[in-house]
């Protein structure tokens, strides 16, 4: 059996930190149980998507004993919403298993936090939300692949919340989805259920839902009222 970790979570945040610090930027939110550990930073520089409305970069990690996952990250300053590109080209998922040491792993680590930072990224990444404010959303289609593999009384839940808060938005285009989507994940106290929610908002203006590994990650969630 191969027992290859990666170092612990504590160390892993370090060098996150530390990577995102050398690229001027600063952590936003980190959850760390010793087990997981799901963080998010904020870079410099900001892209407007519509007049007066701007998202600012970043990079959201999302770590255990066996895989990293990183990817580039957006926060909508007008509202406080965060959303997880995981379909970027530049995200990365890096197993233990793939690399002859700890230190190895975390080497990779520290260049996938490089290679999420890139500029080019977010360029491409605020293009794609520009343009999702033209294409009208179908709810059904865009959440249900997504919160149909959480617990039934979850699920019902969550979509329930999202479709109020985007019929109230009265904002019908993907773009619309997209925030109602992240503001449900930023009333979410469950760190797992949350992030889950902020891959899925970030795929929708693009028409791409996160990869079905949900797996451990359907534990109750606690919404904040």
């Amino acid at each position: 059996m191969d027992t290859r970790e990666f170092p612990p979570t504590s160390a892993i945040a370090a060098l996150f930190a530390e990577e995102i610090g050398l690229a001027g930027g600063s952590l936003s939110d980190t959850y760390n149980d010793g087990e997981r550990l799901l963080s998010r930073s904020i870079l410099p520089g900001k892209y407007e998507v519509r007049a007066g409305d701007f998202l600012q970069p970043g990079v959201a990690l999302r770590a255990s004993s066996s895989q990293v996952c990183v990817h580039p990250y957006v926060f909508r300053q007008i509202c406080r919403n965060g959303a997880i590109i995981a379909h970027a080209l530049q995200s990365r998922h890096i197993e233990a298993s793939e690399h002859e040491s700890a230190e190895d792993a975390a080497a990779a680590v520290r260049e996938a936090v490089r290679t999420c930072c890139d500029e080019e990224a977010f360029a491409t990444i605020a293009d794609d939300i520009r343009s999702s404010r033209d294409r009208v959303a179908d709810v059904t289609l865009n959440l249900l692949p997504v919160l149909s593999r959480l617990r039934p009384e979850q699920g019902t839940q969550i979509f329930r919340m999202i479709v109020e808060r985007f019929f109230d938005g009265e904002d019908a285009s993907r773009y619309g989805l997209m925030n109602a989507v992240t503001s449900v994940a930023r009333d979410i106290q469950d760190p797992d259920v949350r992030w889950r929610l902020e891959e899925l908002g970030g795929g929708v203006p693009v028409g791409k839902p996160p990869a079905p590994e949900l797996d451990g990650f359907a534990a109750e969630a606690v919404v904040v009222r």
